[in-house]
């Protein structure tokens, strides 16, 4: 093997060391400086996590076009009989992206090697910290992203905010001053088109990528891209406009507003774990399910008032990962405390079911997938199963059963963790909740689940098939 080894090594480091910029913006596509030669019209290539080796023709007909999950530590090796290349994966957590023209005795070639962005980079202390741990959390960058959208038509468009408690009053005499503020013009422009629920969600979302350090957001979470909207860069929108963003904070004192409201931030988040028994649910949620997860997170905000989502990150190949972590993104409390007929356990059964659908999706959507074609068997009449409104949102066959199944897992909880009387009304709530998003069929699923379960000493997982079976006579 000839001495080229080392040339991808001393090419991209010598990248790094005489740029003045960090990883993030290294030009992500790179052109081998040199050509990969074979005798035999053939290559090989291997990774990290690979089963076996990889061998390759040599065709102009073909390129060679391989990419990997990105993971710090991930690398590819291509060799041939004259040649042998390793590289490294130096732009974790971003994109990277290498060609190498490859030539043998009769025919040329170009391969392409491309390392996949990462959406988090969880470092060791983070993992040691927050392994087998849950967190409620309002970030600063976070609740700034929220009061922007509130000052803006998005939130009238999404229909997703409260009205009349406290802290929108005191919201709205700080902040009126800036409603004309050029970022809010820009949002209210966006939010104009058909697609403003991915300007709400891009915004809303990826402004946790950032944290205040000192007076200046920076880039500088684990996590690295949270909702991937119509931007092109890590970060989404909320970094595309990160000098207005910026501008507003400085202009509007929102530190000093949020500073201000720190109190009733930590109240806010006492209540929130109060009513959301996250680790009860976690347990439960293992016993019937293989998957397993990390942590926890529940973001909030005050200003959200529904319009709830989940991201799951990871560090480490995503077939084996070291470390795997759900965020949600949902309400706070003050909507379902505000109701003097609801009890204590009542709200807590109603709160529970909004991080409990997104939490279970971790555990139903991987064994939904072994069960896929079952599964459209199932539900090839879609309109039988979801009105065209809901359709808009869970398009396949798939994700029409994983919110059907995951909500039903939600009722399975309730009727093992709760007395018979509120589990009826919490479980009626939720059925009534599920007609109105369009899964006309939901009461009769839930049932035959449930009647599934109940003389039953085998887990959910087990009993995925016998579920499936049952839900056939479903009409």
């Amino acid at each position: 093997m000839k001495g080229i080894k080392s040339l991808i090594y001393s090419f991209v480091f010598s990248s790094l060391l005489t740029s003045a910029v960090v990883a993030q913006n290294l030009e992500p596509q790179m052109m081998y400086p040199d050509t990969l030669r074979s005798s035999n019209d053939s290559v090989y290539i291997h990774s990290p996590k690979w089963d076996k080796e990889l061998r390759l023709g040599i065709s102009k007909d073909e390129t060679i076009n391989w990419g990997t999950n990105g993971y710090k530590g991930v690398y590819f090796e291509i060799w041939t009989d004259l040649d042998t290349i390793k590289t490294p994966h130096v732009n974790y957590p971003f994109e990277q992206l290498i060609k190498i023209p490859l030539i043998s005795s009769t025919d040329t070639t170009l391969c392409i090697l491309r390392f996949q962005a990462s959406t988090s980079n969880f470092d060791d202390n983070y993992i040691v910290n927050n392994k087998g741990k849950a967190s409620f959390e309002i970030p600063e960058a976070f609740e700034l992203a929220n009061i922007i959208l509130y000052l803006s038509e998005c939130s009238k468009k999404t229909n997703n905010y409260p009205e009349k408690t406290a802290y929108v009053k005191n919201l709205a005499e700080h902040f009126s001053a800036f409603k004309n503020h050029k970022l809010i013009q820009i949002l209210n422009q966006q939010c104009s088109k058909s697609d403003y629920w991915d300007t709400y969600y891009g915004f809303r979302e990826n402004s946790v990528v950032f944290k205040f350090v000192e007076e200046y957001l920076t880039y500088d979470t684990p996590y690295k891209q949270v909702y991937w909207d119509n931007s092109e860069i890590m970060g989404g929108q909320f970094r595309n406009m990160l000098y207005l963003i910026q501008d507003f904070a400085d202009q509007s004192n929102f530190r000093g507003f949020y500073n201000n409201n720190l109190e009733y931030y930590e109240r806010l988040k006492e209540r929130e774990a109060e009513l959301m028994p996250i680790h009860r649910m976690w347990k439960w949620l293992e016993q019937e399910f293989p998957q397993r997860m990390d942590s926890y997170k529940i973001i909030f905000s005050p200003l959200i008032e529904g319009s709830h989502s989940t991201q799951k990150f990871q560090k480490g190949f995503f077939r084996d990962p070291e470390f795997q972590e759900c965020v949600m993104f949902i309400n706070a409390t003050e909507n379902i405390d505000s109701n003097p007929d609801y009890s204590e356990k009542i709200k807590e059964g109603l709160m529970s079911g909004i991080v409990f659908t997104e939490i279970d999706h971790n555990y139903v959507n991987p064994t939904s997938d072994e069960y896929v074609q079952k599964i459209k068997s199932l539900i090839h009449n879609k309109d039988l199963w979801a009105t065209k409104d809901a359709q808009q949102n869970y398009k396949s066959e798939y994700a029409i059963f994983n919110e059907y199944m995951t909500h039903a897992v939600f009722c399975h909880y309730i009727l093992e963790n709760y007395s018979k009387d509120i589990a009826k009304t919490i479980i009626d709530k939720r059925i009534s909740l599920m007609e109105r998003r369009g899964f006309s069929k939901f009461k009769v699923f839930n049932e035959k689940l449930q009647n599934q379960m109940k003389n039953s000493s085998r887990t959910l997982y087990d009993m995925y098939d016998d579920i499936l079976n049952a839900m056939k006579s479903i009409k």
